[in-house]
């Protein structure tokens, strides 16, 4: 069996079925944008075209987000942790320890936001993490903690840590009674969503055909899915889920039609994306958002990852870890895998199709990187 699978989701008209305090928190476009820009560190992550990856993959126009830049952290997730810790900062005055569990780069995130407003931050990482993700946590100034087991178990843990005076979990997955900050979390990306726009003037009608977002726990395809649901009323763009294939928690919960784990090993290199069950509220917004849900292999995003560090042509050079080229690994799998030829058909690619991914991530592991990046191309 091919390490590869897909659902194909009827999209009903889109809604947001959640409290009314979580519905204001999401449905804020504009605030994240005006608290980012007025920390010393902000400046627009590169919107980059890669003309000659189009024409290769016959396409009409291919756009990628490079959120490897993103406040000096190399991902993007520090947009969604600093906005939500601000907002806590401003309601709650005083010394706090922010805890929160991480696959690496939410966990830098929250240290880095810690260390720039002086607050104290606990991270719990899964046994599996290699050394350079723990590395880059504790060199913004905070405590690691190493959990024997996954993902889910280090949340757990973190959330117990948490349950102590002047301690604040800033979790982005979001369960029965822990929703209002990941929903913060969620909101923060809309940063990213907006410099997309300041670059191309939309005018209320999406500039992309296509738009491919890789997921973990879901906070940020949830950020992208609310975000083009409530601004493109008029033709939104077709919205894809990746995966990887032994972490699938959408793909699941999807085919399902209920919030449900993983059936697989969690066994990727896509650490970023290594996430067993999915966040609450992300499973409402993408239950009802999301187009198409594929699961690819670690092939994939090895691969996107070589063709996006040595490009061919005039093409951009773009540093990408393993879950920051699963949105091209998915495209990759999209144009090529003969089991996708469903959804190749219900996204109608072609050369007028215009497409945008992101880069989530930087290289978060150097030694992955050098050993299967830059001595096997």
């Amino acid at each position: 069996m091919p390490e590869i699978d897909y659902f194909i989701n009827k999209v009903s008209p889109y809604s947001l079925s959640v409290d009314n305090n979580i519905k204001e928190i999401l449905n804020n476009f504009s605030d994240s944008y005006t608290v980012h820009k007025k920390l010393e560190e902000y400046f627009p992550t590169p919107l980059i075209l890669l003309p000659e990856l189009t024409e290769k993959l016959n396409l009409g126009e291919l756009w990628i987000k490079d959120e490897s830049k993103r406040f000096g952290t190399n991902a993007l997730k520090a947009s969604g942790a600093s906005y939500a810790m601000v907002k806590i900062l401003e309601e709650h005055q005083g010394l706090f320890t922010f805890c929160t569990a991480t696959d690496g780069n939410h966990g830098r995130a929250v240290a880095w936001t810690a260390k720039k407003m002086r607050q104290k931050a606990v991270v719990f990482v899964p046994g599996s993490t290699v050394n350079s993700r723990i590395k880059n946590i504790k060199q913004e100034g905070a405590r690691v903690i190493v959990v024997h087991g996954n993902y889910d178990d280090a949340v757990s843990e973190a959330k117990k840590f948490a349950d102590q005076p002047r301690h604040i979990l800033i979790q982005d997955t979001s369960w029965v009674n822990y929703t209002e900050i990941p929903a913060l979390i969620t909101a923060g990306y809309y940063t990213i969503l907006r410099e997309i726009e300041n670059v191309i003037e939309t005018k209320n009608m999406p500039y992309f055909d296509v738009v491919i977002i890789q997921s973990g726990v879901g906070s940020w395809p949830s950020s992208v899915v609310h975000y083009f649901k409530n601004n493109y009323k008029k033709k939104c763009p077709k919205l894809v889920c990746v995966e990887p294939f032994h972490s699938d928690c959408f793909l699941e919960s999807a085919k399902k039609g209920i919030l449900s784990p993983t059936k697989k090993s969690q066994q990727t290199i896509m650490a970023g994306l290594n996430c067993g069950t999915p966040s609450k509220i992300a499973w409402t917004i993408l239950s009802q958002g999301i187009d198409i849900f594929i699961s690819i292999s670690d092939d994939y995003a090895v691969q996107a990852m070589k063709i996006l560090a040595f490009p061919e042509g005039n093409d951009a050079k773009i540093l990408s870890g393993e879950s920051g080229a699963a949105g091209l690994g998915g495209l990759l799998a999209i144009t090529s895998d003969k089991n996708l030829k469903n959804v190749l058909k219900e996204l109608n690619l072609n050369s007028n199709s215009r497409i945008l991914i992101f880069n989530t991530e930087g290289i978060t592991d150097p030694d992955f990187y050098a050993k299967n990046i830059i001595t096997k191309t």
